[in-house]
């Protein structure tokens, strides 16, 4: 879970930075691998909650 967390907060402050970066040296290829990173690491998020929830869902499930 502090896995997910630190990837979240990194994945949005990449998105402000990449504004900032078009706003002050125009558009480039870097925003755009840039973006395409931000994607993904969204995306892996996502994969690292619904983990979460697996792995919470296992954990109580069981007879104790």
């Amino acid at each position: 879970q502090v896995l997910a967390y630190l990837l979240i907060s990194s994945s949005s402050s990449a998105t402000a930075r990449v504004s900032d970066w078009i706003d002050n040296w125009g558009s480039d290829t870097f925003p755009n691998m840039a973006n395409s990173s931000i994607i993904i690491s969204f995306l892996a998020f996502v994969v690292f909650a619904i983990n979460s929830l697996i792995s919470a869902y296992n954990l109580f499930r069981r007879d104790l």
